[in-house]
């Protein structure tokens, strides 16, 4: 029974979830057309760029509230911890340095390409 009850929650959060991205997308594209139509002057404009923005911003205040109910409570969060299996701590001093020095060879690269498009004769 409980194992239902949790699929049906997971199910119904996946539709609101799915329900709320479509909107979210029909809001913003309200929101670029309000904005070409103000850009161009048109009576409208004002209108579809308030109308896409109200919208968008109770998507923000329900996806806000959605993450808010299912953050699990702190002490829920202590119980698990202390009933999972502790892990070692990681040692960072046998972390590949190659990685690293791969990561800083892109960085260098990425500054020489930048500093070309953007130098400042």
């Amino acid at each position: 029974m409980r194992n239902d009850a949790a699929l049906y929650l997971k199910s119904h959060t996946m539709y609101t979830e799915k329900l709320l991205n479509t909107a979210y997308s029909f809001a913003a594209a309200i929101v670029v057309f309000g904005a070409w139509a103000k850009l161009e002057h048109k009576d409208y404009g004002s209108v579809a760029l308030t109308v896409g923005l109200l919208v968008e911003s109770s998507i923000f205040i329900i996806y806000g509230l959605m993450e808010w109910r299912s953050r699990p409570h702190a002490s829920d969060m202590e119980d698990r911890q202390s009933l999972a299996p502790q892990a070692k701590p990681a040692d960072l001093s046998s972390s590949s340095g190659g990685d690293m020095n791969e990561l800083t060879h892109t960085m260098r690269q990425m500054n020489r390409i930048l500093a070309r498009i953007f130098r400042a004769d």
